[in-house]
C-alpha cells in the first residue's frame, strides 16, 4: 500500500499522547466515581465502572481520528511497476546567509548576487521541485521540497542573516540538512536530487569529508557557486551604539575583514565529484549551471512507479465513522446491577 500524500501521516504521532491522556483520564474518572458512590458499589445499587470500559470509549475516538489522518494521506493499493519519465529535477539549493555574505566586494553584495544566481538557475530549469536550505553555523530549511515556484521565489527573496541565529559558517551541517531533504524527496518517489550551493567559501569547520562521502554514495550531483572577489572586504552591520560606523568589529575594536575563498569550493567539488563555478560581476554562471543540470537530469528522468493504483480512502473513512459511532454508543458503565432485597 502506498500513500499519495504521505506528509499527512506525520499527524499520527498525535494519537500516542492522546491515548496516554485517555488512559490517565479514565483512571482519574474511575477514582472519582468510587469515592462519590462509596458503598453503593458493594451493595449493587450503583453499577461498577471498569477501567477497560472507560478507556475503550476514549480509545475508539482516538482510533477514529487516526483513521481520518490515514484517509487524508490518500491510501492506495498498488501493483506492478512501470517506467515513467519525470519532468523536471528535484533541486536543493543551499544558500550561505552568514554575515560575511553582506560584504560588498561585488555589487550590490555577496548575498544578493548569490540569490540572483539561484533564482536564474531555478527559472532556467522550469519544471520540477525546489527546496531551499539557509545556513550559517546551523542550517534552516527555509522552503521544503515544493513544485510551487512562486512560493520558492518568495522565500528566497526574504532570506537574510537574521533568519539564522548562530553565525560562523559550517558547511558540514548544511550538507547534512540538504541530504535530509533529498532523502525525504527520494522516498516520495521524486527524481534524482541535485544540490546547488552558493556562498563565499568561508567555512569555520572545514570537516565536510563525511557528508561529501555520503553525496558520492547516493550519486547526488553538487554544483558549487562561489560569490566574491579576491580582495578582503569589511562586513556591514546595522548601525548601532556598538557599531557606529556600520561595520562589524572584533572584541578589540578592529574591523573584521572577510575574503572569498575559492579553494574551499574547489575542495568540495573534488571530494563530491561535483563542479565549481566562480560568479563574477561581469560573468554570471546561472546559465552554465542550468545547462549542466539539465544535461545530467535528462539521463535520470526514467523512474519506476506502480503500474496500477486503486484509491482506498473511502473504506478507511467508513472505518473511521464506525469507530466514532462505536465510541458514542459505548457507555462508561455496565447496565447490569445486582438486585438487592428490601
Amino acid at each position: 500500500m502506498n500513500f499519495s500524500r504521505p506528509e499527512y501521516l506525520a499527524w499520527l504521532w498525535l494519537v500516542v499522547p492522546s491515548l496516554l491522556m485517555a488512559a490517565y483520564a479514565s483512571r482519574r474518572k474511575l477514582r472519582i466515581r468510587r469515592r462519590v458512590a462509596g458503598a453503593g458499589f458493594e451493595q449493587g445499587v450503583v453499577s461498577r465502572p471498569g477501567f477497560l470500559r472507560l478507556f475503550m470509549r476514549r480509545a475508539l475516538f482516538c482510533a477514529a481520528i487516526a483513521l481520518f489522518f490515514v484517509a487524508m494521506a490518500g491510501p492506495e493499493m498498488t501493483s506492478g511497476l512501470k517506467p515513467v519519465r519525470r519532468r523536471g529535477a528535484d533541486l536543493v539549493f543551499l544558500l550561505d546567509v552568514s554575515r560575511s555574505m553582506l560584504a560588498r566586494d561585488i555589487a550590490p553584495d555577496r548575498l544578493s548576487r548569490a540569490k540572483s544566481e539561484i533564482l536564474q538557475v531555478s527559472r532556467s530549469l522550469g519544471e520540477g521541485r525546489r527546496a531551499l536550505v539557509l545556513f550559517a553555523a546551523t542550517p534552516v530549511v527555509q522552503c521544503p521540497m515544493t513544485a510551487d515556484q512562486e512560493l520558492f521565489e518568495t522565500l528566497l527573496s526574504i532570506a537574510s542573516p537574521d533568519q539564522v541565529e548562530s553565525q560562523g559558517t559550517v558547511y558540514r551541517r548544511a550538507f547534512d540538512a540538504a541530504l535530509g531533504v533529498a532523502g525525504s524527496a527520494r522516498a516520495e518517489g521524486g527524481a534524482q536530487t541535485v544540490l546547488v550551493l552558493a556562498g563565499d567559501g568561508e567555512d569555520h569547520a572545514q570537516d565536510f569529508e563525511r557528508p561529501a562521502a555520503e553525496i558520492r554514495k547516493r550519486h547526488i550531483r553538487l554544483h558549487a557557486i562561489g560569490v566574491g572577489s579576491g580582495a578582503s572586504a569589511p562586513i556591514p552591520v546595522p548601525v548601532s551604539a556598538k557599531a557606529p560606523e556600520g561595520l562589524l568589529r572584533d572584541a578589540g575594536g578592529q574591523t573584521v575583514m572577510t575574503r572569498f575563498r575559492p579553494e574551499v569550493f574547489q575542495e568540495i567539488a573534488r571530494d563530491t565529484g561535483g563542479r565549481y563555478y566562480h560568479s563574477r560581476p561581469d560573468t554570471p554562471v546561472a546559465g552554465r549551471v542550468a545547462e549542466e543540470i539539465a544535461r545530467e537530469e535528462a539521463a535520470s528522468r526514467w523512474v519506476m512507479v506502480p503500474a496500477t493504483r486503486r484509491p482506498i480512502h473511502r473504506p478507511v473513512i467508513a472505518a473511521a465513522l464506525l469507530a466514532l459511532a462505536a465510541g458514542l454508543l459505548t457507555g462508561d458503565t455496565s447496565r447490569r446491577v445486582r438486585s438487592g432485597g428490601t
